[in-house]
């Protein structure tokens, strides 16, 4: 219930900033594609140190430091392979010219992994699936909501179909929860969080344009973590 609240959430923002998107020049865009990289930037960095800090008696330490570079590297790796961003970028442009829709492999794209990397996205949904507990979903749906209406007046109708990937992504999460409740661990969550995080970072480095990263080549570092904790509960 709560991914589907997210998803209506993100399409009426998305109208309603196709709309808005028609009273904006170009400059203000810009503006508002950097400052929504600094400040995604600023709270990935945030919710990433909130997990990966941790206050013991002779100060502040780290924990999973090598799993978290490992997840990344090995993630690229796979990701590089198969060329996610790539295929993503393809599969996008196809819909454009078979539907003859106005530009939306951009919109779809960056929206797709503001909503479905970061830490409320996987944690949100897999409380979700546990206990039936929507909060942290409904508070994402009220910044997706903000995002959305922002990202599409400024990228357009492109937006509006990071919906799906959101009905998937976390309806998926959802059920595997609900399914998996015996090998879910609070360790294995907060690793795949702090990827997620990382992740959102990265998506607001090329908001800024700083450097362009290709974002989607890095999911699959999601996965490691998971992986991880699988292989070292069997023995």
């Amino acid at each position: 219930m709560g991914t589907l609240i997210n998803v209506i959430a993100i399409i009426i923002a998305s109208l309603l900033g196709v709309i808005l998107k028609k009273g904006l020049p170009e400059k203000i865009q810009k503006g508002i594609m950097l400052a929504l990289g600094i400040g995604l930037v600023a709270l990935s960095l945030g919710w990433f140190l909130q997990d990966f800090l941790i206050i013991t008696s002779d100060g502040l330490a780290t924990h999973s430091d090598l799993l978290i570079i490992l997840s990344l590297v090995f993630g690229v790796l796979i990701g590089e392979t198969i060329d996610i961003d790539m295929r993503l970028n393809r599969w996008a442009e196809q819909i454009e010219t078979k539907y003859k829709l106005p530009p939306l492999a951009k919109g779809f794209i960056a929206a797709s992994l503001i909503f479905c990397v970061g830490a409320m996205a996987i944690v949100g949904s897999i409380k979700d699936g546990l206990y039936g507990d929507m909060t942290t979903l409904i508070i994402k749906s009220t910044l997706d909501f903000v995002t959305a209406m922002i990202l599409s007046s400024v990228l357009g109708i492109g937006v509006i179909f990071s919906a799906l990937s959101v009905l998937i992504y976390q309806g998926s999460i959802t059920l595997l929860a609900q399914a998996s409740q015996s090998f879910l661990t609070h360790e294995m969550i907060t690793a795949v969080s702090m990827v997620g995080n990382i992740l959102l970072i990265a998506i607001g480095i090329n908001f800024m344009e700083i450097k362009r990263i290709k974002v989607a080549n890095m999911l699959p570092a999601i996965l490691i973590p998971i992986l991880y904790y699988l292989v070292i509960s069997l023995f």
